[in-house]
């Protein structure tokens, strides 16, 4: 009985230090937290005709995500600093570079999310400056790949301060 006792207010002692750390301690930035992030689209694939023997460096892998962040506050020269497609086990399929990022200049107001891939409403895109301005922004940020074949069902993004995770929304044809 007393070995019990002990157990129980040990994770009774971890749960109120736990909770007194949440209530007394400041978040490290706020503004993190009051912003919030949507995946609207997320498709991967390779290249259809590949050298018998790729030059080095060459890429055949890539992805695209579309994604929406509304932030409270500027942020000036963020970037995309993670890129990565998961599969139902967890194992990964890393980004080599970021290709370009692209900010959509209109509301884009569709329901079909493969228009994304090439808009054809609103008034299009233009290269990204890296600037998350208050309120809300689209982006689509093209990866190239590392070559190891997984079958992707999410992917996890990192733009300035934001993490966005999403479901793999399809792949084209190789």
């Amino acid at each position: 009985m007393k070995r019990f006792s002990i157990c129980w207010l040990r994770s009774l002692l971890g749960a109120l230090l736990a909770l007194y750390a949440c209530i007394v301690m400041p978040a490290a930035d706020s503004t993190t937290a009051k912003g919030s992030v949507k995946a609207l689209l997320c498709v991967y694939g390779g290249v259809s005709l590949r050298p018998i023997s790729p030059p080095p460096g060459f890429e055949s892998e890539f992805a695209v995500a579309v994604v929406e962040i509304n932030s409270p506050s500027e942020t000036k020269n963020a970037a995309v600093s993670d890129f990565v497609l998961l599969d139902r086990t967890g194992r990964a399929m890393m980004f080599k570079r970021v290709v370009n990022v692209e900010q959509f200049n209109g509301a884009l107001a569709t329901k079909d999310p493969f228009t994304y891939l090439n808009p054809i409403y609103g008034d299009g895109t233009r290269p990204w400056n890296g600037t998350l301005p208050v309120g809300r922004i689209r982006l689509r940020v093209r990866v190239a790949l590392v070559d190891e074949q997984i079958a992707p069902v999410s992917f996890r993004l990192v733009v300035g301060r934001y993490l966005i995770t999403g479901p793999v929304n399809g792949a084209w044809g190789t």
